[in-house]
């Protein structure tokens, strides 16, 4: 199909190519009226802006690119969605690539998006080891996110997830409850490393323990994979999650098992969501500053763009604990688990 052209839509709006390319680009003040005529006429016509012959005669490029780890996950695409709202306010545009965390997908996404040569780029690492370009310096100006266990490559804005950890086994812990089990998606991410670590120093304060079972990214999985560390273990008298993924997966699970919610078991989820609100029992969760992290990743790869330079910059924000419905003091003790730190491996579905 071909491309309508600006002269295209500027005849037969009955007006200069230099009127057309002012109204998308907000150069020069264009009359209202006028404006609204061009931009209907090119929206009948089926006209789109050519953004790289645009960004060629500009000598100016205004284009971010982001890479996520996974595009379903809500946590990450809330966090884009307002970092985009920050961009377009600054007259930049948001080039997203989703790596399916897999670290050869992020590197070729990554270096596919580079060849823009975009302002910047805005990174939340799918693993512990982040790309080689990113190590190298071979990038513009780049924020890293959430996923971060280097903290001397690049700015990173990130949340105290040791902290996040400990307030939510914390809050269990104080309720009486001492058998807890923290369900994890992947323990190769520091982050999910340090909110479990978080939780173990909580309970212990307590006399208690934890038990860790990794469930993966996917909800489905990872409820057929708590069930079956159910069959074979000591119940807890709680769960703790530690994504907003790994919520959905114990919720399914006690959902399936016809599990009640909070009288039979205790749940405190990750993350805070509209849904997580409008269940007959509300759920108890710890709530991520969204949108500070969000502005402070734009502000701060904003001020890299601009030409700061100087050390890197590492900004942590606390989480908060919303307290709802879904957690209560344990009708009896369970067997005390020990001192004995076991994990279940979500792949091999053994204590490793």
């Amino acid at each position: 199909m071909k491309r309508i052209s600006i002269k295209e839509v500027a005849k037969a709006a009955g007006v200069s190519t230099a009127t057309v390319s002012n109204v998308f680009s907000g150069r020069k003040p264009v009359n209202p009226d006028l404006a609204e005529k061009v931009r209907k006429v090119a929206k009948d016509l089926g006209y789109t802006v050519n953004k790289a012959a645009s960004l060629l005669r500009s000598g100016r490029n205004s284009v971010v690119c982001v890479i996520v780890p996974d595009l379903s996950d809500p946590f990450f695409t809330s966090i884009i969605t307002r970092i985009e709202h920050h961009a377009r306010e600054d007259g930049y545009e948001i080039i997203i690539g989703n790596s399916d965390d897999d670290v050869e997908v992020e590197a070729g996404r990554l270096n596919a998006l580079l060849a823009w040569e975009p302002a910047g780029a805005i990174v939340i690492p799918c693993t512990d080891e982040l790309p080689k370009c990113l190590v190298e310096g071979q990038t513009p100006p780049c924020v890293l996110v959430d996923r971060i266990a280097n903290f001397d490559v690049a700015d990173t804005v990130t949340i105290n997830n040791f902290g996040a950890g400990e307030q939510a086994a914390e809050y269990l812990a104080g309720l009486g409850h001492r058998n807890i089990l923290m369900t994890a998606s992947d323990l190769s991410i520091h982050p999910i490393r340090q909110r479990a670590a978080g939780a173990q120093k909580a309970v212990e304060k307590f006399g208690g323990s934890i038990r860790v079972v990794e469930l993966g990214a996917d909800a489905e999985d990872g409820a057929r994979i708590l069930g079956e560390w159910f069959e074979s273990n000591e119940p807890p008298t709680a769960i703790c999650a530690t994504t907003d993924m790994t919520t959905l997966s114990v919720l399914r699970f006690l959902a399936d098992r016809k599990i009640d919610l909070p009288s039979e078991m205790s749940v405190v989820g990750f993350d805070d969501y509209s849904w997580m609100s409008a269940r007959r029992t509300k759920l108890t969760g710890v709530r991520q500053p969204v949108d500070q992290i969000a502005k402070a990743v734009w502000t701060q790869l904003l001020s890299r763009m601009n030409g700061q330079t100087g050390a890197v910059v590492n900004t942590v924000f606390e989480s908060e604990l919303i307290v709802r419905d879904s957690a209560r003091e344990p009708k009896e003790q369970t067997k005390y688990w020990g001192d004995t730190d076991i994990t279940w491996n979500s792949n091999a579905l053994r204590r490793v």
